[in-house]
């Protein structure tokens, strides 16, 4: 295991597999927190890395590692990001992350010129719900730690804040405009009946939003599907990432080094 120091000086750890174009991945876990899901993190991960580490060089990351609530924002999570790059000795690579680490591929992709390829999966690339979401953190850093109960473990808990303020700093992005400076392959795929939610509050269907924007999204060139009946979860289960994540790469890395 490596390690790359964070912009607030603490570390971060990350694991490095197999060799050929570099794929650095935010949802893979290699050192997940000791949790109910740790089991199933490290499983995904595994799965992740196995399919993938024959023909790539494989960064799977633990991100953020510990809480940086005030200064957690999308400079200083790019440059967290090219530092774990760095440390992996790795110059360009192509990204995937889902849900929030889509949020941050697109903010990469914006502020380096080193990715090769950009899966932005679980979020929507033009009209993302970044006041939604906002509000939302907002929401889950401040309710009350004792109602949370058993569901959020403490180790989660403490990384809430942190959100709220990287989606601050996200409330003036104009994510159409950000399109014309994409030109890199970019992919993404969301569940159609990912619906985000609060008790009964709906904070925002990120499903419907795709659907939405798909033929722009595709006319602006980025490939694009919306999996019928996944919610927000099972968009991001091993057996729907794997094939689409390599189907991708190997598309449009593989096929472009021969």
């Amino acid at each position: 295991m490596g390690t790359a120091q964070a912009h607030d000086g603490s570390e971060l750890y990350f694991e490095v597999y197999g060799s050929g174009p570099a794929v650095l991945l935010y949802n893979a876990d290699p050192k997940p927190p000791d949790h109910p899901l740790r089991q199933h993190v490290l499983d995904f991960t595994n799965t992740l890395v196995s399919g993938l580490a024959d023909r790539y060089r494989v960064v799977a990351m633990s991100y953020p590692g510990s809480p940086k609530p005030n200064t957690f924002t999308p400079a200083a999570v790019t440059a967290d990001v090219l530092a774990i790059a760095d440390a992996a000795e790795v110059d360009r690579f192509a990204w995937w992350g889902y849900s929030f680490g889509g949020v941050v591929g697109l903010q990469l992709a914006l502020r380096t010129d080193r990715l090769t390829a950009l899966a932005m999966t679980g979020f929507p690339p033009i009209s993302g719900p970044y006041e939604e979401m906002l509000r939302y953190s907002r929401a889950l850093a401040s309710v009350d730690q004792d109602a949370l109960g058993a569901s959020i473990p403490e180790e989660a808990r403490a990384q809430l804040p942190q959100y709220a303020t990287y989606y601050e700093h996200l409330q003036a992005f104009d994510d159409r405009a950000a399109q014309a400076e994409l030109t890199l392959p970019r992919l993404c795929w969301v569940g159609g009946a990912d619906e985000i939610t609060a008790g009964p509050e709906k904070i925002t269907h990120i499903g419907e939003t795709v659907a939405r924007h798909q033929r722009e999204l595709e006319e602006l060139g980025w490939e694009v599907e919306v999996l019928t009946g996944k919610d927000h979860l099972g968009a991001m289960a091993a057996d729907v990432v794997l094939p689409r994540l390599s189907g991708f790469l190997d598309r449009r890395l593989l096929s472009r080094a021969r």
